[in-house]
């Protein structure tokens, strides 16, 4: 047992593998939890892969579920890289076909993977990896764990984060914080402890199963997102395929009919793996197969078109970067790499050739599997633990100050707005904004309609078939009146983990309406919840200790009630009720916190489109009003040494600092600053800097 780690984890959530970290107070530094029941082995990362044993209804996560892949009798019941399709609906039947889900579902419908007989939303497969995660976490930490910080892509978008907020609630963990990978690699590297010096950081993750390219900035002990861009179909899981389909051209005629997919393609992997340390390796299927002889060179010449993907948004994201901050690509100090895949040394001379540098430029110094779940440990310091698990509630306590030596400020990586007239897009919260943010516009009714619909989308595109659509509010019971006549107020919420909570009122009459979102990809009822987590815990209690599960270990196979859907189950649609212990796809209150910006209001002549009918806008959308600025405490910062104020007020300064910097600090602060750093040059004692910082903190 280790008790003097901190009881609040980080988590990486990972496609192909997984990892839990939690952190060390003592020492500083976070530490990576293997897991107890794979004696004599370093396992570290844990396959993202659940199986159903036939033979015995047993469920499998984990290492074993991944080796029955390779040597078990048959991959039937097993599901892997189901974190790609969070969040996902069928839009082409060959997907059907993918989950043998033919006859059962239809085009639009959510993504459901078969695990024996059931049908699982990809967030439940992933909420049974999840609680392999946390039962490791226990078992290495001793009691129960309730409380973790979960890593997404950086380019997920709100309905994947959904997706995966609600995974972590099934599987009986409060998600305190979901942190994009790229940033929890950057903390993980120490770019949190940088130099004074401003420096500029590209992290290049390329995981398993997606990538991301984030550009980060730090100064001190400050860490800002600049621009993401990513690909949510990348990784190391394409390239098992292209060699997978090259052992099947390959072998052609003589491949046996009998063997499966995931078969070739674990030998695929077990290859790709063995041409990252050596310049040839042999593949060998069995079952009477030829073996094949694969060097490097023929598989960079496989890979490379997806290198190639990665460059594209290594660029795009470079380009973001310029336009938002004048950052050139000369600009950026080093390349960071994440993820299991920059393994590949392909990976480090392509970027070592792209930005045209030496060889410590790119760096790979650190173990790329466990990086981004150290880092997610480090956040999770922030937080206190909470006692107990209840899904009505949401705990909110972080820890003291002196727990909290740094600061993130992460960007919104997708714009949101609302669906206008002939299919325009209307942006209220524009992508590279940083989070927490809100905005609110005013839309006005098309002529003589009782019922409105405002479809809410998120994209970059013009039109709204562009976009994705994340979720439509009902506006109903409206006197029928000529066009322009009711106006919505929209107000848009943006948390820090880039979810979204929407409000519309009616200013004609104050009404405020409950913003329900059909959106078939999320759960979102809180009883809902509560019975497909009793199912999954059912289910997950079959998973035993290192063989227990293997075929003839189990009589009976067990019950799990609750998975099943109907036969013939339609897209699911979830009304979200506005309570702040449901997880629905987009909530309705839009409190004020003190993270979160004031509403900018701007005016704009015109409606919301929808197909019920939707508002339609007679003008062009005015531009937001721009957020005022506070010159005053910009000069009076520019002074102030957060190194040479006395520890126990360091973070409040700091914290007072960055307000002067985003021009969010009010008269007040900017006074109780300047008062409380003229005492601290001039050496006034403990009592009169108390009495100062509770002034200070009062400001803020």
């Amino acid at each position: 047992m280790e008790d003097a780690l901190h009881r609040v984890v980080g988590i990486d959530l990972g496609t192909t593998y997984s990892a839990v970290a939690a952190y060390h107070p003592d020492d500083l530094t976070p530490k990576i939890l293997a897991d107890p029941e794979r004696e004599g082995s370093a396992a570290v990362a844990t396959p993202s892969v659940v199986r159903l044993d036939p033979a015995t209804g047993a469920l499998v996560v984990g290492h074993d579920a991944k080796d029955s892949i390779s040597e078990g009798p048959g991959t039937e019941g097993t599901l892997v890289e189901i974190k790609r399709e969070m969040g996902a609906e069928f839009k082409e039947p060959e997907r059907l076909s993918h989950f043998g889900a033919e006859g059962v579902y239809q085009l639009n419908d959510p993504v459901r993977a078969r695990l024996g007989s059931e049908w699982l939303l990809p967030q439940e497969v992933s909420a049974l990896v999840l609680m392999k995660m946390k039962r490791i976490a226990e078992r290495t930490l001793g009691g129960e764990i309730h409380d973790a910080v979960v890593t997404v892509p950086a380019y997920f978008t709100e309905r994947q984060k959904k997706a995966t907020e609600e995974a972590a609630l099934l599987a009986g963990l409060y998600p305190r914080q979901l942190i994009p990978e790229p940033t929890a690699a950057a903390i993980a590297y120490g770019v949190d402890r940088a130099e004074t010096e401003r420096q500029v950081y590209l992290v290049f993750d390329l995981g398993g199963g997606t990538f991301d390219v984030s550009i980060i900035e730090t100064r001190d002990d400050e860490i800002e997102v600049i621009a993401t861009a990513g690909d949510q179909r990348l990784g190391g899981g394409d390239f098992d395929d292209a060699v997978a389909e090259w052992i099947r051209q390959q072998l052609g005629d003589t491949l046996p009919k009998d063997i499966e997919p995931l078969r070739i393609k674990a030998a695929a992997e077990t290859a790709k793996r063995e041409l990252s340390l050596r310049a040839a390796t042999t593949v060998d299927l069995g079952g009477g197969t030829a073996p094949l002889e694969l060097g490097r060179d023929t598989f960079e010449t496989l890979i490379q078109p997806l290198l190639d993907r990665s460059l594209k948004q290594v660029d795009r994201a470079l380009d973001d970067a310029q336009k938002r901050k004048g950052v050139q690509p000369e600009h950026v100090n080093a390349v960071l790499l994440v993820g299991g895949s920059t393994r590949v040394p392909q990976v480090k001379r392509m970027l070592l050739n792209h930005f045209d540098q030496d060889e410590g430029f790119v760096r790979g110094d650190a173990n790329p599997d466990t990086l981004v779940a150290r880092g997610a440990a480090i956040v999770a310091n922030r937080f206190e633990a909470s006692p107990a698990f209840d899904l009505a509630t949401r705990p909110t306590a972080e820890r003291s100050a002196d727990d909290q030596d740094y600061a993130v400020t992460l960007i919104a990586e997708h714009s949101m707005g609302v669906g206008v007239k002939d299919g325009e897009f209307s942006v209220l919260i524009e992508r590279g904004t940083k989070i927490p943010a809100r905005q609110t516009r005013k839309y006005y009714n098309p002529d003589q309609a009782p019922r409105i619909e405002a479809a809410i989308y998120q994209g970059e595109g013009r039109f709204i078939y562009d976009n994705t659509l994340i979720g439509t509010i009902h506006l109903d019971d409206i006197e029928p009146r000529p066009g322009g006549y009711h106006e919505f107020e929209v107000e848009f919420g943006l948390d820090m983990n880039g979810l979204l909570a929407v409000q519309v009122t009616h200013t004609n009459t104050g009404r405020e309406y409950q913003a329900t979102f059909d959106q078939s990809t999320t759960i979102g009822k809180l009883d809902e919840l509560a019975e497909k987590r009793a199912a999954l815990e059912t289910l997950f209690a079959t998973v035993g200790t290192p063989g227990s599960s293997a075929p003839g270990n189990r009589s009976q196979p067990p019950a799990a009630p609750g998975l099943r859907p109907p036969a013939v189950p339609g897209p699911v649609t979830t009304a979200v009720p506005a309570s702040p212990g449901v997880p629905g796809p987009v909530t309705t209150a839009v409190p004020a916190s003190p993270g979160v910006p004031g509403p900018v209001t701007t005016a704009v002549p015109g409606p919301i489109t929808a197909t019920v009918p939707g508002l339609l806008p007679p003008q062009p959308s005015a531009p937001a009003a721009e957020q005022p600025s506070a010159p005053a405490v910009r000069a009076s910062a520019t002074g102030i040494d957060p190194a040479a104020v006395p520890a126990e007020y360091r973070r409040m300064v700091k914290k007072a600092l960055r307000a002067s910097r985003d021009g969010h600090a009010s008269p007040a602060l900017t006074a109780a600053l300047d008062a409380f750093w003229n005492a601290v040059r001039a050496g006034a004692d403990e009592d009169t800097l108390d009495d100062l910082a509770d002034t200070l903190e009062d400001a803020m």
